[in-house]
């Protein structure tokens, strides 16, 4: 398993920004990553699902795990690519200014034994900006909640 972590200030509060990752459906008006998504039956809380189609290619389908009330959410995410498996999260403290913001991916390459060297080579890379635009993308529409480009 590979474990790649990124943080981010945000000037809003925990609740604000709570409200903009807990809309499930609306990741694509804050998430770069994000073309488009749409969720299951159920909108909110553990077992929550949404099938998000990623830009610039792909679909992912992710299932809620783990929601913490402006605290945390995790999703398991299924097969993806050269990943098998992943579970990525947002954690949100609250700080004097606002709130610090920490996503985390943990995934699993499908690739035997040449997946650390793929892992070390590119993998570990892209899903480092993946997350890092993520948070970006989370820290402008949090402070301005204006959709990024």
């Amino acid at each position: 398993m590979t474990r790649i972590e990124q943080s981010i200030e945000i000037d809003a509060s925990p609740s604000r920004i709570w409200r903009v990752v807990s809309d499930l459906a609306s990741v694509a008006d804050w998430n770069p990553n994000v073309r488009s998504a749409t969720c299951g039956r159920q909108p909110v809380g553990v077992g929550a699902e949404r099938t998000c189609d990623l830009d610039p290619g792909g679909r992912v389908a992710e299932t809620v795990s783990t929601w913490v009330h402006e605290q945390e959410m995790w999703f398991a995410i299924g097969p993806h690519g050269a990943i098998r498996s992943a579970d990525m999260g947002f954690v949100i403290a609250s700080t004097d200014d606002g709130a610090t913001v920490t996503a985390v991916a943990d995934y699993h390459l499908a690739l035997g034994p040449v997946g650390p060297v793929i892992d070390a080579l590119t993998t570990k890379r892209l899903m480092s900006r993946m997350l890092e635009r993520s948070l970006e993308g989370l820290k402008a529409y949090a402070e301005t909640r204006k959709a990024q480009p």
